[in-house]
This record gives structure tokens, C-alpha cells and sequence, in this order.
């Protein structure tokens, strides 16, 4: 080693290969902290770090300079890249055109001068390029030293794969230029932002800037800012660097923004794509110096394909264009191609919607599809408007506004507007020159439209309004259906399967499908046709009629050629013998005639007639019986009753004019089926009570020797009285023979019920769904050691409803009964007596007549009940089971009564219903078995569970009721409403707490299980003994 080079430290040598003159190219690291000053050159795959609130500095232009090719080069900076200098550039990459290299600007770094902060300054056409920013580039010149953040500008063909990523905490921006000029088919991605800003009189400076390349693509990710001074994104045409098929892709996120706050948000001078979740805003400052501005949302002045799911908008323009005309202000302004704004979506502008022409008021490039599921808005002008000689189509779900007075306007090509279902347009629709036409697909209302030929009903029901022309006619196709709501002044075509109806006027009438008059069922109306009108064969008059003698009417001003069919629905209402309607009245005479007439009345005959200028419809009584037509028990002895009334009577007229089916449901609304559920109600109110007594005999005879409770309140009882003592009445254990002291007991109890009675359709009976609750107070004594007697009173409250009758009953009511238990072991008898009195409310509203009643009744009604059970206690592994058999007979007496209307209390209506005096039984018998095991519990209390299984066949299960109209008190009937199973498993669950010597709680489920009836139970309360 020579004496010079020992004498130089490591360190000194190694600062000598990192810092040495700008001539020589190597590794640059600036330490944190620590400020590095000169111009440093570097090449090939040198690595440049700047340390954590490290600097590197100059005035030199740039501070960085390539001066080698780069094959691999890093920057990684964490503190500041600068250069200080006037017009001067930060980091400069100046040589060769195959180059790749990697800059990082770290979160809280920075990189800054007054010309380009990063620039490429050859003509790159190989290698990769990548940055990815998380912290500050800006240029801060201003006037003829300004510069761009980045500017990759000299990039301008090849093959180079260039990517800007500029993360949410990045900023590119710069005082008086483009923000970023991002070279030929460049990638940004930005989350952060990217401002450029205007000075003074510039008027140029875009956000991103592709100039004249051949394209590139921007994606705007939520939280990301593209912020120009003119637009926010923006590429050029230049015939000699680029063609007008070039094209950039912008995609805009939920959340992200592009703004052109002079200029468009999206501008291009070619072509592009543009995908918008976000905001698109094409805005104008308030810069002195700058005179004009073209404030549109996007603006490609070639072919685009635009499809907008957020906001893209126009807010303003001033001044004049580089062709010298006015500026306009567009949401979207297009040569041509495809737009599709989608449902939510907003295109709004401050003169038009969209403008689809050549950006200079000339015809567009190209032709144009514009589907709107969303909002198009102009504000002052149109909402859209289009300068072309092609064929294009608008295809609408949204809304279309023009603030002008014209919502679209079509050019001079042979356009299409195809309206579609939620469609709203506000302004007039102008087709221009051309063959134009207009299709109507889905559900909607159409005012019409200037200026197309033809229009066309493709499927779905459409009306239409207003005054309406087509040259070449309007078709309706099969399955859609045409509502002339307004005049039609051409031939209008019902193709087979299509439908025309409404009470507007046609120009003339060719008819393969169907016509009817009016807006709907029931509505009778007139159509109108000023020409010719042609009924084909296989055609359809689908005319409505009522009792007063008004029937749909098709009034012809020239000849009617009648063929095809007539089909008659006719309104509810009483009917004359014979009453005839005019249903085609046509000035030029009619000819041929209709081959076949139908109704849906079940009771009216139809006949058709004719004379020169008129076809007549006429309907005749015939001699069909209202029950004939009846479903089911219930409605025939409903129809045989009417079928005795008075032909002239108010109630036989209100259902000879109904179809089969209205006459049906006339039946069931006459009926007051759902009345009975009065029986039900009060069966079961009265059979729960009864239940009660029943379970207090079963609860004293079940404990221990003395008690129901199983309680013993004798001298000997320790604690509560049920370790000392074996049960007496159980299988094993004899009966005490000495006479016991008289134990008297007081209980009380709640019960209640929610049942489903289900109907019956062989029997025409409904659904009925009942619920009650109640009470019950009860007193017992042990009159012999084996003889229990006991007597009981309660009151109860319920309801039935049957909603498919339209009725309701209330019943209330109170309960007696008396209750005895005999037992000689390991044997039991047992009974019970229970009467109840109830007062029933009914309220039924009467549908079917189309009179609207409401039939309201109060009325008594009384049960008695009685029980005998038989059973047998048995010990079965550690449990008491007890199979029993027992039987109930009942019997209610209904009180006769007859209904009132509710518009006029007191007084019978037309469908009131007179009910005679009624005895109805109810015979179950039962075999089951009941199950139950006592646990002491620590507290010295005593628990007891239960289980009882039964099967039960119902002897006598109908509950019906005889009544008769009260305006014809000779037609009597008997109707059946719901009623419970012949056959059906009831399931009891119990719990018996023993709290003390003299205290028990208890509690129970039951339930009951049929084909047609499920029914829920349950009771609980409180016996004391003394």
C-alpha cells in the first residue's frame, strides 16, 4: 500500500466514493438528519437514499443527474430531494432509450424545485419505470419557469411500462402546470392527491396531462383527489404523434374526485373510456386573466364508451373555444360510442345532459347508444341532444330532463328511443329527420313525441296521452296492451295476443287481438275511432255492462268489418228481464258480424243484433238455479234459499246478475257462518271451568292422607308433613281407619285458551280462530276421609274470528258448578257439574252483494256440562300412573235473534239474517292415563310434576245454526261453521309446588291435536288449606 493511501481513513474513503464530483457516478446516501449540498450524478443500478430529515440540496439543474443509462436505479427518499435554483429541476433521468428505474418518496418526504421535480428528459421507448409517492413532489415555478410534478412528456412511443402510484398521504402538485405528464400508455394510480393550479394568465395547466400520446390509463381510488386548474385528466391530438382511435381509460371510484376547475373533469381530443363511480365535475374559476373556460363533466371529442354509476357534471363555461364558437357546459359532450348511466347515477350540465356532435356544433363522428336507468339533466337547454346523420339509439328507465324545453333531440339518421319501464321525461322528445321510431317495453305512460314515424308496444301495458302522430302507424304486439288515454291521430294495429283499451281516439283501428273500453275491470267507457275500424277473425270485444243499461261503446266515424268474438263481464246489480246495450255505433255502416257472444254471468243470457249502422248486445234471465252453481253444503242450502225468494225481491236481484264465482262468493257473505263460532266459544269457556273442577278433585286426591296438596296439618305433621307420613291413597299402602279432622280447602284459578278451528271444504265452512280467558273460585271439604265435596264459580271472556267470512263474535259469561270425589283404593270415581250464561256479540261485514252492510246482533246463550270419570292408581317404576276413562255430556240453548245494520241500528239490511232458537250437544268420551312423581327440595318445599296422555272422540262434533233472511223469513237454511275433530290427542303437562302446611302453587299446560283443530291451554293458581 502506498504511504498516500495509508494515511486516508475508511471513512474518508468511503465519503470519497459516496459524495465525489458530479463526474462520477455511484451509490448516493445522505445520512438522517444530515444535509448533503452539489449536484450528484448516478447511473446503471446505483441505489440513492435520503435519510429521515436528511437533505439533499442544490441550485445546480437538477441536483440529481443520470448521466449513465439506468438499468436499475432506486431512489428511496425519506427527507428532501431539492434544487433551489430558478426554473431549475429536482431529479433529472437524461440518457439512453432503454431505462428502468424505481423512485419512492416516502410518507413525510419531500421532492421540489421550480421546473419539474422528477423529469424524464429522452425519448424513452424500453424498460420500467415505477413511482410510488407517500409524500410531497411539487414544482413551484410559476410563468416561464414553472414544471410539472412529474413529467414524463418525453415519453412518447415504445414499449415502456410506466407506473404512478400516488398513495392516500401522497401530494403531486405544482404551482403553474400540469401536475403530472405521465408519458405514452403510463398506469396512475392515485389515492392521494394530484392539484395543479393556474397562475395568472396560464390557462393550460391540467392535473394529468397523456399531451399527444397514444393513451394511458388513471385509476381514482376513494379518498383520491385529481384536481386540474383547466381539466382534472386530459389527453391532446396531434396528427402527427397520435390518431384520434387513441384513447385513455379513467376509472373513478366511490369516494374518489376529478375536477377541472376551467376545463372538463375527463377531457380528451380523441377517444377514451370512462368508468365513474365518484364525482366528475367540469368546472370554471374566477381568474381574471383567464377568459375562457369549457366546464364539462367529461368531454371526448371522438368515440367513447362512458358508463356512470356516481355524479358526472358540467357547472359553467365562459368565453370561446379554440374554434371560436361559444362555450357550452355538458354533464357529457361526445363524438360518439356508448354511454350507460345506471340507476342512482347522475349526468347533469348547466346547458345540456349529454351533447353527442363533432365539439364544434357540427354532425358527431360516430354513431351513439345512450342507456339511462338514472338522472340526464340540462339545465338551461337539453337534457340530450344529438347533431348526427346516423342511426342512434336512447334507451330510458330514468329520467330525462331538459330545462330548455326539450328533453331529447335527435339528429337526421334513422334513430331509435326505446322507453322502458320508471321512465319520466320532461320536455318534448323531437325524433328530427329520418325514419325514426319508438318502442315501449315494460309498464309506464308516454306523452308522445314529434317528428318519428312510428311507435311501437313491444310488451308490457303502456298509456298513452296527449296528441300523438306516426306517419306509418302505431303497432301493438302480442302480450302488450295500449291505454289510449289521450288522441292517436293514425291506424293503430292490435296484433293476436295484444290488447287496446282506454276511452281516447284512434285514427283507425285494425284489430287481430283484443279491444276493451276503460281503464279496468268494471269501468265502462267509449273508444273512439274517426276512420275505419276492422275486427278480424279471432279478435276479441271484451266489453263491460251494468243492470243500469250502460255497456262499453266503440263509436266508429268511418266503416266497422266486424269478425271475431264478444265477451261480456257484467257488474254486480239488479238485472231487468231483458236489457240491451249498443256496443258499436259506426257513421259508415257496419258489415259482417261478431261469430260468437260469452258471459261470465251465470244467470244472464247474452245475444247479439244488428241493423245498418249499429251492433247490439242483450241480456236475458235464463233459467238457471242459484244452486246449480254452489260449491260446497254450506252455499247450496245458501242457493236453495234464494232459489225460493221472489224473482223481484232486493236480494234475489243482487245476486242473479254475478258470474258463478261472484255468486259463490255472494253465498258465503249471505251465509253468517261465522256466527257459530258463538257455539264454539261458549262450549269451550264452559268445558275449561269444568276442566277446573275436574282438576281440584284430582289435586286432593292425589297428595298425601289428608290433602290434595298432599299437605297434613295433624299434631304429628313435622315439617311439612311429608317425611313422617306414607301416601294412603297410593297402590302400596292401606287407609288410615281412624276418622280425620275435616279439611277445608280454597283455591283459585286463571285459565285460558287460543284455538284453530279448520274449515271444511266439502262443507263449505271457514277458518275459525278462537281465544278466551277466564277465572274460577273454588271451595272443598273432605266430608269422609274418601269423599270429597266441592262447589265453584268463575266468569270468562272470549272471542271467535273468521276472517274469510268477514266476522266476529265476542262472548262473555259467567260459570257454577259443583265437583265430588269418591275413592276406594286403588280406585276413584269422580264428577262434575258446570252451568255457564254468556251474552254473544256478532258483527259481520257482508261480502259479495257489493252493498257494503255490516250485520251487527247481541244475543244469549247457555251451557250445561257434565263429567264422570273412572280411574285407577298404579305404581309404575317410582311413578303414580293413573289410566282413566271418562265422558262429558253438553248442551247449549242459543236464544233466537235477528240482525241489524250498522248504518241504521235497529233496522234489518237487505242481507240481515234471522237465526231461530238452537240446542246443540257435545258428546266426548275419553281413555287416557295420567303420570306424576313429588321431589322435596332443599328448602324443605315439596315440587310435582304431571303428565296426562288421553285420547278423545268427539260423538257430536257439529256446530251449526239455522237461520233465514230476514227479508224473506220463508227461506230457511241451515249452515255449519268449524268445528273440532271426531278424533284428537290431548296432552296435559303440570307443575304442583308445595310451599308450606297450608299453601300450594300450581300450574298447567294442555293441548289438543286433530286433523283440522289445534288448541293451547293453560291454567295456574293458589290453594290454601285451614
Amino acid at each position: 500500500m502506498s504511504p498516500l493511501l495509508s494515511r486516508v481513513s475508511p471513512l474518508a474513503l468511503l465519503a470519497s466514493l459516496s459524495f465525489s464530483s458530479a463526474a462520477v457516478a455511484a451509490d448516493i446516501n445522505v445520512p438522517a438528519n444530515t444535509t448533503v449540498s452539489g449536484q450528484k450524478t448516478f447511473g446503471g443500478t446505483d441505489k440513492i437514499t435520503v435519510g429521515a430529515g436528511g437533505k439533499l440540496t442544490s441550485s445546480a439543474n437538477p441536483t440529481l443527474n443520470q448521466t449513465s443509462t439506468s438499468t436499475g436505479v432506486s431512489v428511496d427518499n425519506f427527507g428532501t430531494i431539492e434544487s433551489t435554483g430558478t426554473g431549475t429541476r429536482a431529479i433529472r433521468f437524461n440518457s439512453g432509450t432503454a431505462m428502468s428505474f424505481t423512485l419512492t418518496n416516502e410518507a413525510g418526504a419531500t421532492i421540489q424545485s421550480q421546473n419539474d421535480a422528477l423529469q424524464v428528459g429522452t425519448a424513452v421507448t424500453s424498460g420500467t419505470i415505477t413511482v410510488n409517492n407517500y409524500g410531497l413532489i411539487q414544482a413551484t415555478g410559476t410563468g416561464s419557469n414553472n414544471g410539472q410534478a412529474i413529467d414524463f412528456g418525453n415519453i412518447v412511443a415504445g414499449t415502456a411500462s410506466i407506473t404512478i402510484n400516488n398513495f392516500a398521504t401522497g401530494v403531486l402538485q405544482t404551482a403553474d402546470a400540469d401536475g403530472v405528464r405521465p408519458g405514452n400508455n403510463a398506469t396512475i394510480n392515485n389515492y392521494g392527491q394530484i392539484i395543479s393550479n393556474n397562475f395568472q394568465t396560464n390557462s393550460g395547466a391540467d392535473g394529468i396531462d397523456f399531451q399527444t400520446s397514444t393513451g394511458g390509463t388513471v385509476n381514482n381510488y376513494a379518498g383520491g383527489l385529481i384536481s386540474g386548474g383547466r381539466h382534472g385528466i386530459n389527453i391532446s391530438y396531434d396528427p402527427t404523434a397520435n390518431k384520434t382511435t387513441s384513447s385513455i381509460t379513467v376509472t373513478n371510484y366511490a369516494g374518489g374526485q376529478i375536477i377541472g376547475r376551467n376545463g372538463s373533469g375527463v377531457g380528451s381530443d380523441v377517444g377514451g373510456t370512462v368508468i365513474n363511480y365518484g364525482l366528475i365535475s367540469g368546472d370554471i374559476d374566477n381568474i381574471a386573466g383567464v377568459a375562457n373556460g369549457d366546464g364539462d363533466g367529461v368531454d371526448i371529442d371522438y368515440i367513447g364508451n362512458i358508463t356512470n354509476y356516481g355524479t358526472i357534471r358540467g357547472t359553467g363555461a365562459k368565453g370561446v373555444g379554440s374554434d371560436g364558437k361559444t362555450n357550452t357546459s355538458q354533464g357529457v359532450a361526445i363524438g360518439g360510442g356508448v354511454i350507460d348511466n345506471k340507476a342512482g347515477a347522475t349526468i347533469i350540465g348547466l346547458a345540456d345532459g349529454i351533447l353527442v356532435d363533432n365539439s364544434s356544433e357540427g354532425p358527431a363522428f360516430g354513431a351513439v347508444t345512450i342507456t339511462n336507468a338514472g338522472t340526464i339533466e340540462g339545465t338551461t337547454r337539453y337534457g340530450i341532444y344529438i347533431n348526427s346523420t346516423l342511426n342512434n339509439t336512447i334507451t330510458n328507465s330514468g329520467t330525462i330532463t331538459g330545462g330548455g324545453g326539450q328533453a331529447i333531440v335527435f339528429g337526421s339518421g334513422d334513430d331509435t328511443l326505446n322507453i322502458r319501464t320508471g321512465s319520466v321525461i320532461n320536455g318534448t322528445v323531437d325524433g328530427g329527420a329520418g325514419n325514426d321510431r319508438i318502442s315501449l317495453s315494460g309498464t309506464g305512460t308516454f306523452a308522445g313525441a314529434i317528428n318519428f314515424e312510428t311507435l311501437s308496444v313491444d310488451d308490457g301495458v303502456w298509456t298513452l296521452t296527449g296528441t300523438q302522430s306516426y306517419s306509418s302507424g302505431v303497432t301493438v304486439a302480442g302480450s302488450a296492451e295500449l291505454v289510449a288515454a289521450g288522441t292517436i291521430g293514425n291506424l293503430v294495429t292490435i296484433a293476436a295476443g295484444g290488447r287496446l283499451s282506454g276511452s281516447g281516439t284512434l285514427g283507425a283501428l285494425d284489430l287481430s287481438g283484443a279491444v276493451s273500453p276503460g281503464s279496468g275491470a268494471g269501468a265502462i267507457s267509449t273508444l273512439t275511432v274517426t276512420g275505419n275500424a276492422t275486427f278480424r277473425s279471432g279478435s276479441v270485444y271484451q266489453i263491460d255492462a251494468n243492470a243500469a243499461g250502460a255497456a262499453d261503446k266503440i263509436i266508429v266515424g268511418g266503416t266497422a268489418a266486424l269478425a271475431g268474438s264478444v265477451q261480456v263481464t257484467a257488474a254486480s246489480g239488479n238485472y231487468a228481464p231483458s236489457t240491451s246495450y249498443a256496443i258499436v255505433q259506426a257513421a259508415g255502416g257496419v258489415s259482417g258480424s261478431f261469430a260468437s257472444v260469452s258471459t261470465d254471468l251465470a244467470f244472464l243470457t247474452p245475444s247479439l243484433s244488428y241493423n245498418a249502422n249499429n251492433a247490439y248486445l242483450t241480456l236475458s234471465r235464463n233459467g238457471v238455479f242459484f244452486q246449480s252453481v254452489a260449491a260446497n253444503r254450506n252455499q247450496r242450502a245458501v242457493a236453495a234459499a234464494l232459489d225460493t225468494t221472489p224473482t223481484a225481491s232486493p236480494l234475489f236481484l243482487a245476486v242473479v246478475g254475478k258470474s258463478a264465482a261472484g255468486a259463490r262468493a255472494a253465498f258465503d257473505g249471505l251465509s253468517g257462518e261465522g256466527v257459530t263460532g258463538a257455539l264454539n266459544v261458549g262450549l269451550e269457556s264452559n268445558r275449561l271451568f269444568g276442566s277446573t273442577l275436574a282438576d281440584a278433585g284430582q289435586f286432593w286426591r292425589s297428595g298425601e292422607t289428608r290433602d290434595a296438596n298432599g299437605i297434613s296439618i295433624s299434631a304429628t305433621t313435622p315439617a311439612l308433613g311429608y317425611a313422617s307420613l306414607e301416601s294412603k291413597k297410593g297402590p302400596i299402602a292401606p287407609r288410615m281407619t281412624q276418622e280425620p279432622a275435616r279439611l277445608w280447602r280454597m283455591w283459585i284459578s286463571g285459565f285460558g285458551q287460543s284455538a284453530r278451528l279448520g274449515g271444511d271444504a266439502a262443507q263449505g265452512s271457514a277458518t275459525q280462530r278462537t281465544s278466551l280467558g277466564g277465572g274460577a273460585i273454588g271451595l272443598d271439604a273432605a266430608v269422609l276421609p274418601n269423599l270429597l265435596l266441592g262447589f265453584a264459580g268463575g266468569y270468562s271472556a272470549g272471542g271467535a274470528s273468521t276472517d274469510q267470512r268477514s266476522t266476529h263474535v265476542d262472548t262473555h259469561g259467567w260459570h257454577i258448578g259443583g265437583y265430588g270425589v269418591f275413592t276406594f283404593d286403588p280406585n276413584y270415581i269422580s264428577a262434575s257439574l258446570a252451568f255457564s250464561d254468556f251474552d254473544n256479540y256478532s258483527r259481520r261485514s257482508v261480502f259479495g252483494l257489493g252493498t257494503g252492510e255490516t250485520a251487527n246482533a247481541n244475543f244469549g246463550s247457555r251451557v250445561l256440562r257434565a263429567r264422570v270419570e273412572i280411574g285407577r292408581d298404579v305404581d309404575l317404576f317410582g311413578l303414580r300412573a293413573t289410566p282413566f276413562a271418562a265422558v262429558e255430556t253438553a248442551h247449549i240453548w242459543t236464544d233466537g235473534f235477528t240482525e241489524t245494520t250498522a248504518a241504521f241500528p235497529g233496522f234489518a239490511g237487505l242481507s240481515a239474517l234471522t237465526f231461530a232458537a238452537r240446542e246443540t250437544d257435545s258428546l266426548p268420551l275419553y281413555f287416557g292415563a295420567r303420570f306424576k312423581r313429588s321431589f322435596a327440595l332443599d328448602n324443605g318445599w315439596r315440587l310435582t310434576p304431571d303428565l296426562s296422555l288421553a285420547y278423545v272422540h268427539e260423538f257430536e262434533p257439529t256446530r251449526a245454526l239455522l237461520a233465514s233472511f230476514a227479508s224473506a223469513p220463508s227461506a230457511a237454511f241451515t249452515i255449519a261453521g268449524a268445528r273440532p275433530d271426531e278424533n284428537y290427542l290431548q296432552v296435559k303437562g303440570g307443575l304442583r309446588l308445595d310451599v308450606n302446611a297450608s299453601v300450594a302453587l300450581f300450574a298447567s299446560f294442555e293441548g289438543e291435536y286433530g286433523g283440522r283443530t289445534q288448541s293451547y291451554a293453560g291454567r295456574g293458581g293458589l290453594k290454601v288449606v285451614w
